[in-house]
This record gives C-alpha cells, structure tokens and sequence, in this order.
C-alpha cells in the first residue's frame, strides 16, 4: 500500500514480524486503521532513511506465555518536540500547522490510534527526538475468546 511513497521518497521499510505471535481476538479493520495512521505519518514526515515495523509477543508477567503483542513503528524522521508530546494524541491537535496544511492532515490520526489502542486495554508510548526520529510503541494484550475459531 505504502510502496510507491516509500520508493519516491527513497526510504528503506524495514518489516520484522515474529513468528511467535499468539492468536488473538481483534477486529482486522481496527488494527489495520491504527497501524495506517501510524505508518502514514512515519512516511510523511521522514525525508531520509526509513521506517521499521517490528511485532513481537510480549511478556510482561511470565515468560512461559505471552499476554501482549508488542508493536513498534520507528521511524528517522524530522521527530517531534518534546513540548508537543503530552498533547499529540489529542483530537485535531497539530505539531506543524503549516506543514498539515501542506499535507492535507487533519490531527485525527493519531487521536484514532490512541482510542483503538484503548478500546482493547492496550498501552502506546511515544519516543521523540527532533532531527532523529519517532518511535512509536503499542501493547495489545492477547485477548483469548474461547468462542473465537480462527480461519483455517
């Protein structure tokens, strides 16, 4: 989906998903809205270098199984001051408004991720360092529906 801006915008899109990722009840146009917003931006605002995707199960009681999947977007981009963090997740709140404009952004997008997240109990933290990146991370815990058959 991401393929043609990746390659105009000559950045590299590192993609590392576990093999060990357990099964887990979620709504596919959920996480797909969540991680679209996330990986959209990290696009947006990288000029050089790229973007690594990485999920991975997580433990964060016992390491004989897991009870979350972890999910990290980082990113080289132009990052985000640290004055801005608190308020980034807020609905239509913009770091750079001239850029938005420019864009076409709304300040919804990451206002979307944050309720996702929470709609499953789960946890995101944001790293920022202006000039080197963004680092997004989310924990989704396993949620295990004994009704829940998976496709074969």
């Amino acid at each position: 989906m991401y393929e043609k801006n990746l390659k105009d915008k000559k950045l590299y899109c590192q993609v590392d998903i576990s093999d060990e990722i357990p099964t887990f009840w979620a709504d596919p146009y959920r996480i797909e809205q969540m991680l679209s917003n996330l990986i959209d931006n990290a696009i947006k605002y990288t000029e050089k270098g790229g973007i690594k995707i990485k999920v991975e199960p997580y433990s964060e009681f016992s390491k004989k199984e897991p009870d979350a999947i972890k999910i990290t977007i980082e990113d080289t981009g132009i990052g985000i001051p640290r004055e801005h963090l608190p308020r980034i997740f807020e609905r239509f709140y913009v770091v750079d408004k001239s850029r938005s404009r420019q864009s076409g952004g709304t300040g919804l997008g990451l206002s979307i991720v944050k309720h996702i997240v929470l709609m499953y109990n789960g946890k995101i933290n944001v790293e920022s360092k202006v000039g080197v990146g963004t680092k997004f991370e989310i924990l989704l815990p396993v949620k295990k529906d004994k009704n829940f058959k998976p496709l074969p």
